[in-house]
Order: structure tokens, then C-alpha cells, then sequence
């Protein structure tokens, strides 16, 4: 937690442009103050990364990496499809659409590769993560416009959770 601490108040620094001891101190006093705060959150997460990282093999680091590059590359794309998507919805002389919220039974299991699902679905436009059940076997999302419920589940699955698997099991 020390090297987080050194780290906060280094970008703190940076962040106000001065390098003196002062701004040191007082980033090292925020940085010290966000990790008390943050404490439990922070240990289970370290704890979790430490997990992930030991079940991966270093050689396989930059197949990781294009993983991630590719994963990055997806959530852009599907943010800019769902607004185009959204786009002609709203722009469709008659508003014929059919709202509805959506069970999407999980397979991930890892709290950090839910919520980055959570997330996805959220940051695309027409959908949002409302609740995850208490077992963290499904998650519900609310849908702009539902066509067909099995064929959205599907496409959830099959396109973010499926990646978002292959980087947080």
C-alpha cells in the first residue's frame, strides 16, 4: 500500500504541475487518505489481481495485451454502433419501440469481469445494467428496444461477455 501511496502522490505532483516538497506532502496525505477509505475494496482487488496474474503465464504477456487492444477496439465499436442504432430509432418519423428489462444469466464469475460487463452494457447507448441477483447468476438490463429477448441475451453473451471472460474469468 506504501508504493500506492508513493504513486497517488507522484500524480498528485504531476497534476499540479510543482514538484516541491509541499505538494508532496499533501499528495502523500490524499493518497493516504483515499487508501484508508478504500481499504477493504482495495485488498480484495489486490488480492484478486494477485490471482489472476500467477494463473497467467509471464510468456503469454503479449497475446494479453492484444486481448486487451482488442477488447478496447470492440467497446468502441459497439458504443458507436449503438448510437448510430439509437440514432435511427430516434429519428424514425414514428416512435415504434418496445422497452423491456432482460435476465442475462452470467458466466463470469470474477467481481471486477462483472462489473466491467455491467459497465459495457451500460456505457452503450439504448441499454443499461439495472440489478445483478444476490448469487451473481444474472444480471438484468433494460433495453430500449426489445425485438426479440433471446436473440439480445444471445448477442450480450456472445459478444461482451464471451470477451470480457477471455480477460477477467
Amino acid at each position: 500500500m506504501l508504493t500506492l501511496n508513493f504513486i497517488l502522490a507522484l500524480t498528485w505532483m504531476v497534476l499540479q504541475r510543482s514538484f516541491s516538497f509541499s505538494d508532496f506532502v499533501v499528495g502523500f496525505s490524499l493518497g493516504f487518505a483515499v487508501i484508508t477509505i478504500a481499504q477493504v475494496a482495495l485488498r480484495e482487488q489486490l488480492l484478486e489481481t494477485a490471482k489472476f496474474r500467477r494463473h497467467q503465464d509471464i510468456g503469454r504477456y503479449p497475446l494479453i495485451v492484444w486481448k486487451v487492444l482488442g477488447f478496447i477496439l470492440f467497446a468502441f465499436w459497439s458504443i458507436i454502433k449503438a448510437n448510430i442504432d439509437v440514432a435511427r430509432i430516434l429519428l424514425r418519423p414514428r416512435l415504434n419501440i418496445n422497452p423491456g428489462i432482460i435476465a442475462v444469466p452470467l458466466d463470469v464469475r470474477s467481481e471486477v469481469g462483472i462489473t466491467l460487463l455491467a459497465n459495457l452494457i451500460t456505457l452503450t447507448p439504448g441499454t443499461i445494467s439495472i440489478d445483478i441477483s444476490t448469487n451473481r447468476d444474472t444480471l438484468y438490463v433494460h433495453c430500449i428496444d426489445i425485438q426479440d429477448a433471446d436473440a439480445l441475451r444471445d448477442d450480450i453473451k456472445q459478444s461482451f461477455e464471451r470477451r470480457v471472460i477471455e480477460l477477467f474469468p
